[in-house]
């Protein structure tokens, strides 16, 4: 299941640009199947990345791999265009550094997923060792 829909990667790409990005048999309308498997292709490269530290795909995801998604994708449909990868090649290189801080517990996922997510309600520990230190021990200092 991808992280992005094909209406919210349509929303972000400029409408003269998808025919172009999409339609390789020339009939002047976008295909959702190829914006779809770009979308697919970000996905699973997002799952592998945090594939070590939580369980993926999530069925949930926070926006931020909706963004992450949709700009992944967006590169991998400019690379076949030819045109100036400069801005995506950028998109591309911030949704990987970030991916990658994720995994490595540098930043968080985001929404409800952050740190609390990744650690356990547990309970407090009310038994232990004898203590060393109280009242009666310290009671001449």
């Amino acid at each position: 299941m991808p992280y992005a829909s094909v209406a919210q990667l349509k929303a972000v790409i400029p409408p003269n640009d998808l025919a172009l990005l999409t339609d390789f048999e020339g009939m002047d309308t976008p295909s959702d199947a190829r914006l779809a498997q770009a979308l697919d292709d970000a996905s699973a490269e997002i799952d592998s990345y945090l594939g070590k530290v939580i369980a993926t795909p999530l069925a949930d995801p926070p926006h931020l791999l909706t963004v992450l998604c949709r700009d992944m994708a967006m590169h991998r449909l400019y690379v076949n265009l030819g045109h100036d990868m400069t801005v995506y090649d950028r998109l591309r290189k911030n949704a990987t550094d970030t991916l990658r801080d994720i995994a490595a517990g540098k930043t968080a996922i985001g929404d409800d997923t952050g740190p609390a997510g990744l650690t356990s309600g547990g309970v407090a520990m009310t038994e232990g060792p004898e203590r060393q230190m109280t009242r009666d021990k310290l009671g001449g200092f």
